[in-house]
C-alpha cells in the first residue's frame, strides 16, 4: 500500500509482524517531501501502535530507491528517529545509495540513526538484506 506520493518521492509500507515493519523510499526526499514523509510514516506507527500495542521493535528502511537525500530529508529521518528510539524502535536504514551513506558519514548521524537499545549500530556501508527479501545480484 502506497501511504504517500508527492512529486518525486514515495514511501510504500509492508508489516512484516507485529514486531518489525519496512518501508520501500523511492525517489527524492527533501524540503518538499520531508513533512509529508514524516505525516506518512507517523500515521503509519500510531496505526501499528492501536493495532498491536507497543510491540513495535524493527523498522527497516529499503533506500534503495532514493535518488537524492538533502539536509531537509536528513532532519526528516532525525525526528523519525527522535520518536521511534524512546520506544524501543531500532530504525535499520538497509540498501544505502552512495550519497545517503557519504551523507550519514560527513554529518556523523549513521550511528545514531541505527543504534538499538543496547546503543550498538549498524556500520556506515551499505546495510545488507531486509528480513525475507534473497540476497540481490544488483549493484
Amino acid at each position: 500500500m502506497t501511504l504517500h506520493q508527492p512529486v518525486g518521492f514515495s514511501v510504500t509500507v509492508e508489516a512484516i509482524d507485529s514486531r518489525s515493519i519496512r518501508l520501500t523510499l523511492q525517489g527524492v526526499l527533501d524540503f518538499e517531501s520531508a513533512d509529508e514523509f514524516l505525516d506518512a510514516v507517523n500515521r503509519t506507527l500510531d496505526a501499528h501502535v492501536l493495532e498491536h500495542g507497543p510491540a513495535l521493535r524493527e523498522m527497516h528502511m529499503n533506500c534503495s530507491g532514493l535518488r537524492l537525500l538533502d539536509s531537509s530529508g536528513l532532519s526528516a529521518l532525525l525526528t523519525l528517529r527522535r520518536r521511534t528510539h524512546p520506544a524501543g524502535v531500532t530504525l535499520h536504514l538497509r540498501h544505502r545509495p552512495v550519497q545517503l551513506t557519504r551523507m550519514l558519514a560527513l554529518t556523523g548521524t549513521a550511528e545514531y540513526l541505527t543504534a538499538g537499545p543496547d546503543g550498538t549500530a549498524e556500520p556506515v556501508g551499505p546495510a545488507g538484506e531486509l528480513p525475507g527479501e534473497a540476497e540481490s545480484t544488483s549493484s
